[in-house]
């Protein structure tokens, strides 16, 4: 050969594979520079880019070498190395996939026979591990002059679309995909000349490879084996591509073993409760001896809607209200998301301490029902109390456990396809039900969903916020109904309205829209007002919370409160007092816990990503810096959540604090 004629030089197979997934971080890093909500400190910045190259870099390396094994040991056996092919990808397949599954079936499949699960687990990971070796067949089949460029531009696809795939949940899904973006790539690209000129580079760089090689060997080792600051790991669990974290935070998830002392006034709180005494009611009464509760919760009502008043025309009833009655600005739900929140407020209890079984009726998902934890409507119940509800939805009756002991309830019929019931037949309901009331005590329960997405039900004009707030509306007029009657009839003498919302919802906020889906304020803050004629108004600041509504509404009552409760009554706020809380402030959503401290502080654990956001709500209300990288302001709160979950958490043989959608 002429020495001036360029030596072919083609893509080896581990060179393909690795630049597969280099091109997979570059496209991931692109998703990145796009999804930052809020504007990070310049150090998480480059460290999230750091850490995410350094995860698909290891990716490479490691599939590099299983590719330049299997050209060394395996080109001769064929079949074993299709066999141990088949059993690497079955052993990804069972590592990844479990905790996909489980969310796929409490999703789709929750109250079907037990095999299901299994079943579709052992499915998904034999289809996982016949997919990657098809996959690098068809590679194979289209390893040919300009077909390859079309299996590349597949891949490279897959790899685009991957960061939005299923976001949010289905970590191995998106890693399974990854893979096989990868192995098209790198199965079609193999063997591919390289043009002269880069051809001509690359024999340049050979001298370079082992040091090039070792370098990046240990800066994705790094990656992998180093723990990213908390803000860091928050980042790398975000809206982005990147495969690595949900594993890597499962395997490093440490216990603290920072041991910060409870407060002494708190100490009652991080003990066992089983057998603690009834709280006794507090004295004097606020209320007539027969009084006539109504607790109203409206679903996603922000308490920023009341809270500043710029909304009051819209609203008049609920402004009312506020004015009218004691207004607990500082109110927290138990949850971001209705059965969290509800299940919270009636039984006094958190997510984690109740126990939740799949499918107790029609309702799939898994439900309290077999929850031997009181409600506070049975124990009003027990003491002849009439209790009644009108439902909204199938589920907010007696049988599935959120709510429970009410001694009339009805389920009032969604009208068309419909899958809740609206504002105005349930007040109707009602009004029927109060013209039959006599001169006895009773408590009367409606949650009211009228404003919840698509926000299409008071018109399409507008944003989407315009939409929601239309819909509140909706929903103050037809309390603005109920409000009418009592003040016309004698029940205006011993009526309490409390008036509350079930969580918040998001617009935007942290980059995300609607509820459910995080613990942060524009979720957690709704309204409290408990208005009454004997009652002054007034403007509490203290933070209070759902649990306290329980022992509140028996403490009105007269009726003790059972010490498992973990909330106290707001009683004394009522009659003008400044009583001291020392519960702690909890709330749990989809395995994620928030702890909200009396000094401002608020910490949230998500226990699915392994990660932590610490803010000081006094200085950052908006939750747009975490403090979790100072370890001093870090370990105490998250010694004292750890410690209240450890000491709460239901332990029954078996049994595990569910994900529950």
């Amino acid at each position: 050969m002429n020495e001036s004629e360029p030596q072919r030089t083609t893509v080896s197979g581990p060179d393909a594979i690795l630049l597969a997934w280099i091109l997979a971080a570059v496209t991931n890093a692109i998703t990145i520079a796009r999804s930052f909500i809020l504007p990070p400190r310049l150090v998480t910045r480059v460290l999230h880019h750091a850490f995410d190259a350094g995860h698909f870099l290891a990716l490479g390396l490691a599939s590099a070498g299983l590719v330049g094994l299997h050209i060394r040991f395996g080109r001769a056996r064929p079949r074993m190395s299709a066999a141990v092919l088949v059993v690497l990808a079955l052993a990804l397949g069972a590592l990844v996939l479990p905790s996909d599954l489980a969310t796929a079936t409490e999703r789709h499949a929750s109250g079907h026979a037990a095999w299901v699960q299994p079943a579709l687990l052992v499915l998904a990971i034999t289809l996982f591990a016949l997919t990657l070796p098809l996959t690098i067949l068809l590679g194979r089949l289209a390893a040919r002059p300009y077909l390859r460029w079309v299996a590349v531009a597949v891949a490279a696809a897959l790899f685009s679309v991957n960061p939005v795939l299923l976001e949010g949940d289905y970590a191995g899904v998106r890693l399974f995909v990854a893979f096989v973006a990868a192995a098209l790539f790198a199965a079609a690209l193999a063997g591919a000349a390289l043009p002269v000129r880069l051809a001509r580079f690359a024999r340049r760089l050979r001298p370079l490879r082992t040091p090039l090689l070792a370098g990046a060997s240990l800066a994705a080792a790094a990656a992998v084996v180093v723990p990213p600051r908390p803000t860091v790991a928050m980042a790398l669990q975000g809206p982005s591509g990147s495969l690595l974290p949900p594993f890597l935070g499962a395997l490093r998830e440490r216990m603290v073993s920072y041991d910060a002392p409870v407060p002494p006034e708190m100490a009652p709180w991080f003990v066992d409760r089983k057998a603690a005494p009834p709280v006794p009611p507090s004295s004097p009464a606020v209320l007539p001896a027969n009084p006539a509760v109504f607790l109203f919760s409206i679903d996603c009502l922000r308490n920023d809607v009341l809270l500043e008043g710029k909304y009051d025309d819209k609203l008049p009833n609920l402004a009312s209200l506020r004015k009218r009655g004691v207004y607990f600005r500082s109110a927290r739900s138990a949850g971001s998301q209705t059965v969290y929140s509800l299940s919270a407020l009636f039984a006094g209890t958190y997510f984690s301490q109740q126990y939740w079984t799949p499918n107790a009726g029609p309702v799939l998902g898994v439900w309290p029902a077999k929850d031997e934890t009181p409600r506070f409507p049975e124990l009003l119940r027990a003491r002849g109390v009439s209790t009644i509800t009108f439902a909204s939805a199938a589920w907010l009756v007696n049988q599935y456990g959120i709510v429970r002991g009410f001694s009339e309830e009805t389920f009032v019929r969604p009208a068309g396809n419909s899958r809740w019931t609206m504002s105005k037949p349930l007040v109707d309901a009602a009004v029927g039900r109060l013209a039959k009331v006599n001169g006895e005590p009773f408590f009367l329960y409606i949650h009211f969903l009228d404003a919840h997405n698509p926000y299409n039900l008071a018109g399409t004009a507008g944003s989407e916020f315009d939409r929601y707030l239309g819909e509140v509306a909706l929903i103050d007029a037809q309390i603005g109904r109920l409000l009418a009657l009592i003040e016309r009839t004698p029940l205006a003498e011993r009526a309490v309205v409390v008036l509350t919302s079930d969580h918040g919802e998001a617009f935007g906020e942290h980059g995300q829209w609607v509820h459910a889906n995080s613990l942060y304020d524009e979720l957690l803050r709704v309204p409290l007002i408990v208005q009454a004629r004997p009652i002054a108004p007034r403007l509490v600041d203290a933070p209070v919370s759902h649990v306290d509504l329980g022992p509140t509404i028996l403490d009105l009552f007269g009726e003790s409160t059972p010490g498992t409760f973990m909330g106290q009554s707001l009683v004394p706020y009522l009659r003008g007092e400044t009583p001291t809380l020392t519960r702690p402030i909890l709330a749990e959503t989809r395995l994620k816990r928030a702890l909200v401290l009396r000094d401002g502080m608020k910490l949230i654990v998500d226990d699915r990503s392994h990660t932590v956001e610490l803010f000081d709500l006094a200085s950052d209300p908006g939750e747009s810096q975490s403090l979790a990288d100072d370890p001093a302001r870090l370990f105490p709160p998250l010694s004292h959540l750890r410690r209240f979950l450890a000491t709460h958490t239901l332990k029954r043989e078996g049994y595990v604090v569910p994900y529950r959608r």
